[in-house]
């Protein structure tokens, strides 16, 4: 008579990550919370090394321009250069591929983009090599609003009145020597079209004369998209950082305020343009 073993059988409820021998194959049966864990550690680290890179990134450029500055004195054309070069490598950093349809103007120009996410900055800079139109708040941001000022954003304060004057007033000295991107939006949208464009922005281009090229991004995802209740480092974390992404850059054909009857048909045709390619291709790349 065979001798019963003493060995108790092992209890797979109690210990649900031990490994699982059924019908003589060998399955590994983890549960949720020791991969979740490692999943999340791993998400950190590549979180920590990331933003720390981009901040470190940044520092490196701003001291460069600073130090050209010492050399050569102030130059807005050289900021907004090193500043795209910079902006390069964090679409890298964040890997993240850009594709450009279209050609840049040979002159300088006011170009209009639809806003997706934060990420339009890094993939418009290095995509058109231009400075932006930002809110006011951004000047006080550590590391971020030294590297704005250098590039001459033009801040603007949604409460100030005379926010629309002085925006005018730069968007004139910008005239001729540098390009401007602005977001007529006003925010960040996950509609698949852009929405509204400002009245106001319209009107104020109209006056200036100046040139507008219309520019449409997108992205593979939706979820690079930022318009939910989510911090910027959780999104950054858990869903920039956890693929590899693809952005494509449509260029319009420029719009001149002398080919149109005011500003809302210039606001009209602008909005047009901004459409055209999701039309085309669709809201994804």
């Amino acid at each position: 008579m065979r001798k019963r073993s003493s060995r108790r059988a092992p209890n797979h409820e109690a210990w649900p990550w031990r490994h699982v021998f059924v019908a003589k194959e060998p399955r590994w049966s983890w549960t949720s919370p020791p991969r979740k864990r490692i999943r999340c550690r791993l998400a950190m680290r590549s979180f920590r090394a990331g933003s720390r890179t981009v901040v470190l990134s940044a520092i490196c450029y701003l001291s460069v321009y600073r130090a050209s500055e010492w050399l050569w004195g102030e130059s807005p054309e050289r900021a907004v250069r090193i500043f795209r070069r910079w902006s390069r490598r964090v679409c890298r950093l964040l890997r993240i591929d850009v594709d450009v349809h279209g050609t840049l103007p040979h002159e300088q120009c006011v170009y209009l983009a639809n806003h997706r996410s934060y990420l339009d900055i890094p993939v418009l800079s290095g995509a058109l090599g231009a400075t932006f139109v930002s809110r006011a708040d951004v000047a006080t941001w550590p590391v971020i609003g030294a590297a704005a000022r250098a590039v001459r954003v033009v801040f603007v304060d949604r409460g100030d009145a005379h926010a629309g004057a002085r925006a005018a007033r730069s968007l004139m000295r910008h005239a001729g020597t540098l390009s401007t991107i602005v977001f007529p939006e006003g925010t960040t949208r996950g509609d698949p079209m852009p929405g509204p464009l400002s009245p106001g922005l319209f009107r104020l281009l109209y006056r200036l004369r100046t040139p507008i090229v219309p520019v449409t991004i997108r992205y593979d995802a939706r979820e690079l998209y930022w318009v939910d209740d989510v911090p910027l480092a959780d999104h950054l974390r858990t869903r920039v950082l956890c693929r590899r992404s693809h952005s494509v850059v449509h260029i319009g054909e420029a719009l001149r305020p002398g080919d149109f009857e005011d500003a809302e048909t210039m606001r009209s045709a602008a909005h047009r343009a901004l459409c055209r390619p999701i039309e085309e291709a669709g809201e994804l790349a």
